[in-house]
């Protein structure tokens, strides 16, 4: 069941560079890959809270099934436990769609609403709002397997992602 909820939100990321020959990172002027955290989450009723170091990115000018999208990404892991998010924010007015992997003592939950690959899985809401470099994104939803996944995840900026060759 973790190898496939990886593999469900490794073709998610995946899509972000499908259009692409290749992808490379860029960090802004001044921000480093990993920025400022603060996750607050609820998942299955237990909580699940980090402050630190993290991963956040933004690319303004994604693809994801040949379709022009806004895609945000988190990564957080400390062991045990980690996070992995993809946001996506389609031109086409579509609406939201993302994939939200959550691991915490030994146990996955999922959460994927990208409809054109067919692979849905839980349901829910997830909204990102700006606030200076950085942005919170609040997260109501319910995973695979039925555990409620309810808060938030502060970034205190994003790293960008460059896609070349699209």
């Amino acid at each position: 069941m973790r190898i496939q909820n990886k593999i469900v939100l490794g073709v998610a990321i995946a899509l972000a560079i499908t259009s692409a020959a290749s992808s490379q990172h860029r960090g802004m002027p001044g921000m480093a890959d990993e920025v400022s955290v603060v996750i607050e989450l609820q998942v299955a009723g237990q909580p699940y809270h980090f402050e630190g170091k993290a991963e956040c990115k933004h690319e303004p000018r994604a693809y994801i099934y040949s379709v022009p999208a806004e895609l945000w990404s988190v990564q957080h892991s400390d062991g045990r436990r980690s996070v992995h998010l993809s946001l996506w924010r389609p031109q086409n007015t579509s609406g939201e769609m993302f994939s939200l992997s959550v691991d915490t003592r030994g146990k996955s939950h999922l959460v994927n609403t990208i409809k054109p690959g067919g692979a849905v899985k839980g349901s829910g809401k997830m909204t990102v709002t700006r606030s200076g470099a950085g942005g919170t994104f609040t997260i109501n939803a319910a995973a695979a397997d039925g555990a409620p996944i309810t808060g938030t995840i502060k970034c205190s900026g994003f790293a960008a992602i460059v896609a070349e060759g699209g």
